[in-house]
Protein backbone atom coordinates (compact mmCIF):
# COMPACT_ATOMS: atom_id res chain seq x y z
CA UNK A 1 0.00 0.00 0.00
CA UNK A 2 1.18 3.53 -0.74
CA UNK A 3 0.67 6.56 1.49
CA UNK A 4 -1.91 8.01 -0.92
CA UNK A 5 -3.86 4.75 -0.89
CA UNK A 6 -3.81 4.67 2.90
CA UNK A 7 -5.06 8.26 2.99
CA UNK A 8 -7.90 7.24 0.65
CA UNK A 9 -8.77 4.40 3.02
CA UNK A 10 -8.79 6.72 6.04
CA UNK A 11 -11.14 9.09 4.21
CA UNK A 12 -13.49 6.31 3.20
CA UNK A 13 -13.64 4.95 6.75
CA UNK A 14 -14.44 8.38 8.17
CA UNK A 15 -11.39 8.40 10.45
CA UNK A 16 -9.84 11.23 8.43
CA UNK A 17 -12.02 14.28 7.88
CA UNK A 18 -11.91 15.99 4.48
CA UNK A 19 -10.30 19.14 5.88
CA UNK A 20 -7.23 17.11 6.85
CA UNK A 21 -6.87 15.23 3.54
CA UNK A 22 -4.35 17.46 1.77
CA UNK A 23 -2.24 17.89 4.90
CA UNK A 24 -2.07 14.10 5.34
CA UNK A 25 -1.06 13.59 1.72
CA UNK A 26 1.73 16.16 1.97
CA UNK A 27 2.94 14.99 5.40
CA UNK A 28 3.69 11.29 4.89
CA UNK A 29 4.71 9.26 7.90
CA UNK A 30 7.90 7.97 6.27
CA UNK A 31 9.47 11.43 6.52
CA UNK A 32 9.34 11.12 10.31
CA UNK A 33 10.08 7.42 10.81
CA UNK A 34 13.54 6.22 11.92
CA UNK A 35 15.38 3.59 9.95
CA UNK A 36 14.78 0.89 12.55
CA UNK A 37 11.25 0.09 13.69
CA UNK A 38 9.50 -2.79 15.41
CA UNK A 39 6.26 -4.16 14.00
CA UNK A 40 4.36 -7.02 15.63
CA UNK A 41 7.37 -7.79 17.82
CA UNK A 42 9.90 -7.87 14.97
CA UNK A 43 12.54 -5.25 14.27
CA UNK A 44 12.78 -4.09 10.63
CA UNK A 45 15.87 -2.26 9.42
CA UNK A 46 15.37 0.06 6.46
CA UNK A 47 18.84 -0.60 5.04
CA UNK A 48 18.49 -4.37 5.12
CA UNK A 49 14.80 -4.57 4.18
CA UNK A 50 13.76 -1.35 2.43
CA UNK A 51 10.57 -2.77 0.92
CA UNK A 52 9.32 -4.22 4.19
CA UNK A 53 10.15 -1.00 6.00
CA UNK A 54 8.29 1.09 3.41
CA UNK A 55 5.28 -1.21 3.50
CA UNK A 56 5.11 -1.05 7.29
CA UNK A 57 5.35 2.74 7.38
CA UNK A 58 2.57 3.08 4.79
CA UNK A 59 0.32 0.65 6.67
CA UNK A 60 -2.29 1.35 9.31
CA UNK A 61 -0.14 -0.11 12.07
CA UNK A 62 1.60 1.32 15.13
CA UNK A 63 5.38 1.37 14.83
CA UNK A 64 7.60 1.00 17.87
CA UNK A 65 10.51 3.38 17.44
CA UNK A 66 12.24 3.07 20.82
CA UNK A 67 12.28 0.73 23.82
CA UNK A 68 13.45 1.18 27.39
CA UNK A 69 17.08 0.15 27.86
CA UNK A 70 17.51 -3.57 28.40
CA UNK A 71 13.84 -4.35 27.83
CA UNK A 72 11.35 -4.93 25.04
CA UNK A 73 8.90 -2.41 26.53
CA UNK A 74 8.16 0.43 24.09
CA UNK A 75 9.12 3.92 25.20
CA UNK A 76 8.19 5.72 21.98
CA UNK A 77 6.19 4.89 18.89
CA UNK A 78 4.49 6.21 15.79
CA UNK A 79 0.77 5.68 16.34
CA UNK A 80 -1.61 4.03 13.89
CA UNK A 81 -2.60 6.55 11.20
CA UNK A 82 -6.26 5.77 11.95
CA UNK A 83 -5.74 6.79 15.58
CA UNK A 84 -3.83 9.95 14.63
CA UNK A 85 -6.53 10.99 12.16
CA UNK A 86 -9.29 10.27 14.68
CA UNK A 87 -7.58 12.28 17.40
CA UNK A 88 -7.01 15.25 15.11
CA UNK A 89 -10.68 15.15 14.15
CA UNK A 90 -11.69 15.28 17.82
CA UNK A 91 -9.12 18.00 18.53
CA UNK A 92 -11.05 20.24 16.10
CA UNK A 93 -8.29 22.76 15.43
CA UNK A 94 -8.54 25.74 13.11
CA UNK A 95 -5.86 27.94 11.54
CA UNK A 96 -4.40 30.38 14.04
CA UNK A 97 -5.21 28.34 17.15
CA UNK A 98 -2.47 27.90 19.74
CA UNK A 99 -1.74 24.18 20.28
CA UNK A 100 0.36 22.41 22.91
CA UNK A 101 1.32 18.83 22.12
CA UNK A 102 2.65 16.64 24.93
CA UNK A 103 4.72 13.78 23.51
CA UNK A 104 6.57 14.75 20.33
CA UNK A 105 7.85 11.28 19.51
CA UNK A 106 8.97 11.22 15.89
CA UNK A 107 7.47 14.65 15.21
CA UNK A 108 4.87 13.44 12.71
CA UNK A 109 1.80 14.76 14.54
CA UNK A 110 3.57 18.06 15.25
CA UNK A 111 4.21 18.33 11.51
CA UNK A 112 0.54 17.76 10.76
CA UNK A 113 -0.54 20.34 13.33
CA UNK A 114 2.02 22.90 12.11
CA UNK A 115 0.58 22.62 8.60
CA UNK A 116 -2.93 23.24 9.91
CA UNK A 117 -2.55 26.05 12.44
CA UNK A 118 0.85 27.49 11.53
CA UNK A 119 4.19 26.38 12.94
CA UNK A 120 4.43 29.53 15.04
CA UNK A 121 1.32 28.41 16.93
CA UNK A 122 2.53 24.91 17.85
CA UNK A 123 4.56 23.94 20.91
CA UNK A 124 5.48 20.27 21.23
CA UNK A 125 7.19 18.77 24.30
CA UNK A 126 9.26 15.60 24.42
CA UNK A 127 10.70 14.05 27.59
CA UNK A 128 13.59 12.38 25.73
CA UNK A 129 16.15 15.00 24.63
CA UNK A 130 17.46 12.77 21.84
CA UNK A 131 13.99 12.31 20.36
CA UNK A 132 13.38 16.04 20.60
CA UNK A 133 16.57 16.79 18.66
CA UNK A 134 15.71 14.26 15.95
CA UNK A 135 12.13 15.51 15.61
CA UNK A 136 13.22 19.16 15.41
CA UNK A 137 15.72 18.31 12.65
CA UNK A 138 13.22 16.28 10.67
CA UNK A 139 10.55 18.97 10.91
CA UNK A 140 13.06 21.52 9.65
CA UNK A 141 13.77 19.46 6.53
CA UNK A 142 10.10 19.91 5.61
CA UNK A 143 10.14 23.63 6.34
CA UNK A 144 8.07 23.28 9.49
CA UNK A 145 9.46 24.88 12.59
CA UNK A 146 7.17 24.52 15.59
CA UNK A 147 8.70 25.09 19.01
CA UNK A 148 10.16 21.74 20.11
CA UNK A 149 10.94 21.59 23.83
CA UNK A 150 12.86 18.84 25.64
CA UNK A 151 11.18 18.80 29.04
CA UNK A 152 8.62 17.13 31.27
CA UNK A 153 5.36 17.48 29.36
CA UNK A 154 3.33 17.13 32.54
CA UNK A 155 4.50 20.65 33.43
CA UNK A 156 3.34 22.06 30.13
CA UNK A 157 5.06 25.09 28.64
CA UNK A 158 3.86 28.26 30.39
CA UNK A 159 5.82 30.55 28.08
CA UNK A 160 3.50 29.69 25.19
CA UNK A 161 0.22 29.76 27.13
CA UNK A 162 -2.68 30.15 26.95
CA UNK A 163 -3.44 27.39 24.47
CA UNK A 164 -6.66 26.78 22.58
CA UNK A 165 -5.94 23.08 22.37
CA UNK A 166 -3.78 20.67 24.39
CA UNK A 167 -3.08 17.31 22.81
CA UNK A 168 -1.48 14.40 24.69
CA UNK A 169 -0.03 11.40 22.87
CA UNK A 170 0.54 9.22 25.94
CA UNK A 171 -1.95 7.84 28.45
CA UNK A 172 -2.38 9.28 31.93
CA UNK A 173 -4.08 8.23 35.12
CA UNK A 174 -3.75 11.76 36.50
CA UNK A 175 -4.10 14.88 34.36
CA UNK A 176 -1.82 17.58 35.81
CA UNK A 177 -3.43 20.82 36.89
CA UNK A 178 -0.70 22.72 35.02
CA UNK A 179 -2.18 21.64 31.69
CA UNK A 180 -5.62 22.91 32.71
CA UNK A 181 -4.15 26.20 33.90
CA UNK A 182 -2.37 26.68 30.57
CA UNK A 183 -5.52 26.10 28.51
CA UNK A 184 -7.82 29.04 27.95
CA UNK A 185 -11.42 28.84 29.25
CA UNK A 186 -13.44 27.04 26.62
CA UNK A 187 -10.31 25.39 25.27
CA UNK A 188 -10.05 21.63 24.74
CA UNK A 189 -7.70 19.06 26.25
CA UNK A 190 -7.62 15.78 24.33
CA UNK A 191 -6.04 13.07 26.46
CA UNK A 192 -5.80 9.26 26.42
CA UNK A 193 -6.94 8.26 29.90
CA UNK A 194 -6.84 4.96 31.72
CA UNK A 195 -6.69 3.23 35.05
CA UNK A 196 -4.49 0.45 36.36
CA UNK A 197 -7.36 -1.87 35.42
CA UNK A 198 -7.93 -0.68 31.84
CA UNK A 199 -6.00 1.44 29.36
CA UNK A 200 -8.14 3.09 28.16
CA UNK A 201 -10.21 5.74 26.39
CA UNK A 202 -9.82 9.13 24.78
CA UNK A 203 -11.23 11.98 26.87
CA UNK A 204 -12.24 15.29 25.28
CA UNK A 205 -12.27 17.80 28.13
CA UNK A 206 -13.40 21.42 27.91
CA UNK A 207 -11.92 23.91 30.37
CA UNK A 208 -14.52 25.71 32.49
CA UNK A 209 -15.11 29.45 32.30
CA UNK A 210 -13.33 29.97 35.63
CA UNK A 211 -10.33 27.94 34.45
CA UNK A 212 -10.44 25.78 37.57
CA UNK A 213 -11.50 22.48 35.99
CA UNK A 214 -11.99 20.59 32.75
CA UNK A 215 -14.79 18.17 31.98
CA UNK A 216 -16.04 16.13 29.08
CA UNK A 217 -16.92 12.71 27.68
CA UNK A 218 -14.82 9.77 26.59
CA UNK A 219 -15.10 9.74 22.81
CA UNK A 220 -13.02 6.79 21.54
CA UNK A 221 -11.60 3.44 22.59
CA UNK A 222 -7.81 3.93 22.44
CA UNK A 223 -4.81 2.44 24.20
CA UNK A 224 -1.57 4.43 24.37
CA UNK A 225 1.76 3.94 26.07
CA UNK A 226 1.70 5.48 29.53
CA UNK A 227 3.30 8.78 30.41
CA UNK A 228 6.65 7.67 31.79
CA UNK A 229 6.00 8.40 35.46
CA UNK A 230 2.40 7.13 35.49
CA UNK A 231 2.80 3.55 34.31
CA UNK A 232 0.79 1.30 36.64
CA UNK A 233 2.91 -0.62 39.11
CA UNK A 234 1.69 -3.55 41.15
CA UNK A 235 4.03 -2.80 44.04
CA UNK A 236 5.18 -5.54 46.38
CA UNK A 237 2.93 -7.88 48.30
CA UNK A 238 2.99 -11.22 50.08
CA UNK A 239 0.55 -13.95 49.12
CA UNK A 240 -0.52 -15.68 52.29
CA UNK A 241 -3.71 -16.70 54.08
CA UNK A 242 -5.21 -17.65 50.71
CA UNK A 243 -8.99 -17.96 50.48
CA UNK A 244 -10.47 -20.18 47.75
CA UNK A 245 -13.84 -20.38 46.07
CA UNK A 246 -15.77 -20.29 42.78
CA UNK A 247 -16.44 -17.20 40.69
CA UNK A 248 -19.91 -15.75 40.27
CA UNK A 249 -18.98 -14.33 36.87
CA UNK A 250 -17.03 -15.52 33.87
CA UNK A 251 -13.73 -13.62 34.03
CA UNK A 252 -13.64 -13.58 30.23
CA UNK A 253 -16.66 -11.25 30.33
CA UNK A 254 -14.41 -8.70 32.04
CA UNK A 255 -11.16 -9.50 30.26
CA UNK A 256 -12.64 -9.46 26.75
CA UNK A 257 -14.89 -6.41 27.06
CA UNK A 258 -13.23 -2.99 27.00
CA UNK A 259 -16.49 -1.36 28.06
CA UNK A 260 -16.83 -3.62 31.10
CA UNK A 261 -13.16 -3.41 32.08
CA UNK A 262 -13.11 0.37 31.69
CA UNK A 263 -16.18 0.74 33.91
CA UNK A 264 -14.70 -1.55 36.56
CA UNK A 265 -11.47 0.45 36.44
CA UNK A 266 -13.30 3.72 36.99
CA UNK A 267 -14.95 2.22 40.07
CA UNK A 268 -11.74 0.55 41.31
CA UNK A 269 -8.99 2.90 40.08
CA UNK A 270 -6.32 1.44 42.39
CA UNK A 271 -6.70 -2.16 41.20
CA UNK A 272 -4.25 -3.52 38.60
CA UNK A 273 -5.27 -6.25 36.13
CA UNK A 274 -3.47 -8.59 33.81
CA UNK A 275 -4.16 -11.83 31.98
CA UNK A 276 -1.55 -14.56 32.41
CA UNK A 277 -0.98 -18.21 31.68
CA UNK A 278 0.83 -19.91 34.55
CA UNK A 279 3.25 -22.69 33.54
CA UNK A 280 1.69 -25.10 36.02
CA UNK A 281 -1.87 -24.62 34.70
CA UNK A 282 -3.24 -27.13 32.27
CA UNK A 283 -3.21 -26.02 28.62
CA UNK A 284 -5.79 -23.36 27.83
CA UNK A 285 -6.64 -22.52 31.42
CA UNK A 286 -5.22 -19.02 31.81
CA UNK A 287 -6.15 -16.66 34.59
CA UNK A 288 -7.11 -13.08 35.25
CA UNK A 289 -5.03 -11.54 38.03
CA UNK A 290 -5.87 -8.41 40.02
CA UNK A 291 -4.03 -6.70 42.86
CA UNK A 292 -3.63 -3.36 44.62
CA UNK A 293 -0.05 -3.80 45.86
CA UNK A 294 -1.18 -5.43 49.10
CA UNK A 295 -4.12 -7.68 48.29
CA UNK A 296 -4.08 -10.15 45.42
CA UNK A 297 -6.60 -12.34 43.61
CA UNK A 298 -6.85 -14.41 40.51
CA UNK A 299 -9.58 -16.34 38.74
CA UNK A 300 -8.88 -19.32 36.51
CA UNK A 301 -10.70 -18.91 33.20
CA UNK A 302 -11.33 -22.53 32.28
CA UNK A 303 -12.85 -23.71 35.55
CA UNK A 304 -14.26 -20.58 37.15
CA UNK A 305 -16.97 -22.55 38.95
CA UNK A 306 -14.49 -24.89 40.58
CA UNK A 307 -13.92 -24.82 44.32
CA UNK A 308 -10.38 -23.46 43.86
CA UNK A 309 -10.99 -21.30 40.78
CA UNK A 310 -10.63 -18.05 42.71
CA UNK A 311 -7.71 -17.37 45.04
CA UNK A 312 -7.75 -14.25 47.22
CA UNK A 313 -5.31 -12.98 49.81
CA UNK A 314 -4.70 -9.81 51.74
CA UNK A 315 -7.12 -7.50 53.56
CA UNK A 316 -9.38 -7.03 50.51
CA UNK A 317 -11.36 -9.67 48.63
CA UNK A 318 -10.45 -8.12 45.31
CA UNK A 319 -12.22 -10.61 43.07
CA UNK A 320 -15.43 -10.04 45.02
CA UNK A 321 -15.00 -6.31 44.43
CA UNK A 322 -14.40 -6.82 40.69
CA UNK A 323 -17.50 -9.01 40.56
CA UNK A 324 -19.60 -6.39 42.34
CA UNK A 325 -18.49 -3.63 39.98
CA UNK A 326 -19.11 -5.79 36.94
CA UNK A 327 -22.64 -6.41 38.23
CA UNK A 328 -23.03 -2.65 38.73
CA UNK A 329 -22.02 -2.09 35.10
CA UNK A 330 -24.63 -4.63 33.97
CA UNK A 331 -27.34 -2.92 36.03
CA UNK A 332 -26.61 0.37 34.27
CA UNK A 333 -27.39 -1.29 30.95
CA UNK A 334 -23.82 -2.29 30.08
CA UNK A 335 -22.91 1.27 29.00
CA UNK A 336 -20.25 1.87 26.37
CA UNK A 337 -17.29 4.17 26.85
CA UNK A 338 -19.14 7.10 25.33
CA UNK A 339 -21.63 7.23 28.21
CA UNK A 340 -18.84 7.89 30.68
CA UNK A 341 -16.95 11.11 31.22
CA UNK A 342 -14.39 12.78 33.42
CA UNK A 343 -14.02 15.98 35.42
CA UNK A 344 -10.57 17.06 36.60
CA UNK A 345 -9.81 20.10 38.72
CA UNK A 346 -6.65 22.17 38.87
CA UNK A 347 -5.95 20.87 42.38
CA UNK A 348 -5.83 17.30 41.12
CA UNK A 349 -9.27 16.03 42.10
CA UNK A 350 -10.85 13.82 39.44
CA UNK A 351 -14.34 12.39 39.17
CA UNK A 352 -15.58 9.89 36.64
CA UNK A 353 -19.27 10.07 35.77
CA UNK A 354 -22.00 8.31 33.83
CA UNK A 355 -24.28 10.24 31.43
CA UNK A 356 -23.46 13.58 33.07
CA UNK A 357 -21.17 15.22 35.65
CA UNK A 358 -23.88 14.95 38.29
CA UNK A 359 -23.77 11.14 38.35
CA UNK A 360 -20.36 10.42 39.83
CA UNK A 361 -19.23 6.79 39.60
CA UNK A 362 -15.55 6.83 40.53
Amino acid sequence: MTWDKLTDTLLESGALSADWEQIFRTTPRDRFTPDRIRVDGEWIDRTAHPDRWAAAVASDLPLVTQVYDGTSTPSSSSSMPTVVATMLRHLDVAPGMRVLEVGTGTGWTAGLLASRVGAENVVTIEADPGLAIDARAQLATMGRTPTVVAADGMLGHPAGAPYDRVHLTAAVQRLPGALIEQTRPGGVILVPYGTAFCNGALARLTVADDGESATGPFVEDVAFMWVRDQQPDSGEFDIDDVRYGPSEIDPADVADSTDAAFAVGLRLPDVFRQSVAAPYDRLGTGRLEVWDGISYAHCRLADREGKHAVSQSGPRNLWDEVTAEYRWWQRQGAPGLDRFGLTVSVDGQRRAWLDGPGDVVG
